[in-house]
């Protein structure tokens, strides 16, 4: 967990992408619902992503990663 003045002397030194991270008990909220809501508002977008890990034939995943928005973008083909 990075603290605010870890963050502010991140930015402070130019970088304009801090990676934040929370942890938080949702009983109504699923990965899905989060991450619709988080793409859909300010900020979000059409190059947004969500990466969930599960092992096996679990249903559900132990981390969540949601990124908004992408700032490059890579294309491959082939």
């Amino acid at each position: 967990m990075i603290t605010e003045l870890e963050f502010k002397s991140l930015a402070g030194q130019g970088y304009n992408r801090i990676p934040l991270m929370s942890e938080a008990l949702a009983d109504l909220e699923t990965p899905l619902s989060l991450y619709l809501k988080l793409a859909g508002g300010p900020g979000g977008g059409k190059y947004s992503f969500l990466l969930e890990s599960v092992i096996g034939g679990e249903r559900f995943g132990r981390y969540s990663f949601i990124g908004l928005p992408a700032r490059t973008i890579v294309r491959a083909s082939g």
